[in-house]
């Protein structure tokens, strides 16, 4: 073989190899290898009216879901015809560039102690944010409503709160904000961490107890009448059936004094009723560490207990009670002090 023959072929193998060895850096470090599964962020999420879903997401994906957390953004609210996403992701408790301190250094300034209450009670008046809950919309087919679960859930839980508060309990509400009305559905992970975000506003403030106040709504508009949820298969599943079903029998006793008969649809178990085995669907009963339940007070989606949603005296009636059945269990599990 000639010399410049045996050249090009030891040329061509050097080029043979460097360009195997180029793809093969590629494929391993810059190609679209799958997600190794520790590198996955699984969301669950479930409510009133939605079954049990379950989604995965990258870190990267998961982080795209909370809004950014520089010490000058000041949220707004986003107009409700934008549907962008909402601005409520935002962490408990102290500002994210607060740093933690050594309790036993000299320099730190004794905690200012925290004004006597019977208790601490939260509050989570479900849905708003941006997601108006069920709908009740008016008998004439024009598509106009008149009340939203949202705005309904927002009103008890502040008559509720009232109540409370001259009571002597410390008392906090896991949102503020009002409702722009019907729009579309937002996007599950929002969801999501809103959801964690109220379960993490009664692990913040040290609370003994956690109400989720809902309304109802089914495809079937004859339905109506209260019913209270609550986890069993939790570690203090007999205390949440307790609290469970007094806030029910509450909300019967207000609904007869104001002069409405509704079927008593009574107390259910989360996990049993949505056929889940030992997994309780709703997230903020299953994950508050305090004794919870989740009241959905009417169906709006029945003209007749929506009718009863509209009326002052109603919501009056029915926050007095409730909150009578809150200071009851409370003193229940102070020895009746």
């Amino acid at each position: 073989m000639a010399r410049w023959a045996s050249w090009l072929m030891v040329l061509s193998m050097v080029l043979w190899t460097g360009l195997t060895a180029g793809v093969g850096w590629c494929v391993f470090h810059g190609g679209s290898t799958p997600v190794a599964a520790a590198d996955v962020v699984v969301y669950d999420v479930a409510g009133p009216m939605t079954p049990h879903q379950v989604h995965q997401l990258t870190p990267e994906q998961a982080r795209a879901t909370l809004p950014s957390l520089a010490p000058e953004a000041t949220p707004t609210r986003v107009p409700q015809i934008l549907r962008a996403a909402p601005l409520y992701a935002l962490p408990v408790g102290p500002a994210a560039n607060v740093q933690p301190v050594d309790p036993n250094h000299i320099g730190v300034p004794p905690t200012k102690p925290r004004a006597a209450s019977k208790g601490v009670v939260v509050l989570d008046p479900g849905h708003g944010r941006g997601d108006p809950g069920a709908v009740h919309y008016l008998p004439d087919g024009s598509g106009r409503w008149d009340i939203t679960e949202a705005d309904s859930n927002m009103l008890n839980a502040e008559l509720i709160k009232n109540e409370l508060v001259a009571m002597g309990y410390e008392v906090y509400l896991t949102r503020e904000d009002g409702e722009a009305g019907p729009g579309g559905a937002l996007p599950l992970q929002f969801i999501t961490s809103d959801l964690y975000r109220r379960v993490a506003l009664a692990r913040s403030v040290n609370a003994d107890v956690f109400l989720a106040i809902h309304g109802n709504g089914a495809t079937v508009h004859s339905i109506s009448g209260p019913e209270t949820w609550y986890c069993g298969k939790h570690k203090g599943g007999a205390a949440n059936e307790r609290f469970a079903a007094m806030i029910q029998r509450a909300m019967m006793d207000a609904l007869h004094e104001y002069g409405y008969f509704p079927p008593d649809r009574g107390i259910k178990e989360d996990a049993e009723a949505h056929h889940s085995g030992d997994f309780c669907q709703f997230v903020v009963t299953r994950e508050t560490p305090v004794p919870a339940a989740l009241l959905e007070f009417l169906f709006l989606t029945n003209d007749s207990d929506a009718k009863v949603l509209l009326d002052m005296r109603a919501h009056k009636l029915m926050a007095h009670d409730v909150a009578l059945a809150i200071d009851a269990f409370l003193k229940s599990r102070r020895g009746g002090q």
